[in-house]
């Protein structure tokens, strides 16, 4: 009886984590244009693709100035069951209208801060630097801003893998795409990977569409 007991409570502070992200999200995911149901799970995608709205969920560097685009990603899941969600599997198709799309995989909040912020020269006349010079008063050795950013995005970036029973979970997703935000009215995000934790009833693969969703 033991190891079963043990399997419960990790099941269940698992799902308590997930939970807690729940009653943070202010936003109804059904509410959002760019969304996609089935199964009794709800899965909706709000891109941050305009430079005033990024700056205001991110605050003085954002993942648009680097050309990467941010996906705020809500789950419900209306089932009895928690459902597991591979972060890994998580892609972004985009492409220019007319031509063949991109397979993109989300990028870490690491990377992110690195191609915002090491590989923008701050004049235009400076070469680029991949790497600051050590010994940058900071924990990473980036400098206090990079820091900062990394801890920003880090603390809004997707984390649970787990979405508990009759409740949710939000988190951003990024994908570096090399500031083509033009390109984002025939983009699809793909979430192939979700499976029920009990039971053997599959779960299919969910593509939301983000025209809804872009100007």
């Amino acid at each position: 009886m033991r190891p079963q007991i043990h399997l419960f409570a990790l099941c269940l502070g698992l799902v308590l984590t997930a939970g807690s992200l729940t009653a943070r999200a202010q936003t109804d995911p059904a509410s959002l244009p760019a969304k996609d149901s089935h199964q009794g799970l709800l899965v909706a995608a709000d891109p941050y693709a305009a430079a005033e709205r990024s700056k205001t969920k991110f605050g003085k560097h954002t993942p648009y100035e680097g050309g990467i685009l941010a996906i705020d990603v809500y789950f419900r899941n209306d089932n009895d069951s928690p459902v597991r969600l591979n972060l890994d599997t998580v892609d972004l198709r985009v492409g220019a209208q007319g031509q063949s799309k991109q397979k993109l995989t989300a990028i870490s909040a690491e990377e992110v801060a690195d191609r915002t912020l090491l590989k923008k020269p701050k004049d235009p006349r400076t070469p680029r630097v991949a790497f600051p010079l050590p010994g940058a008063g900071s924990k990473s050795g980036r400098g206090k801003d990079w820091d900062e950013f990394a801890g920003t995005l880090r603390s809004a970036a997707m984390a649970t893998t787990i979405i508990p029973p009759h409740g949710g979970a939000h988190g951003f997703f990024y994908f570096d795409i090399d500031h083509h935000f033009d390109w984002l009215s025939t983009a699809v995000l793909n979430i192939p990977d979700l499976e029920f934790m009990f039971g053997n009833k599959p779960l299919f693969f969910f593509e939301i569409d983000l025209a809804p969703a872009v100007p």
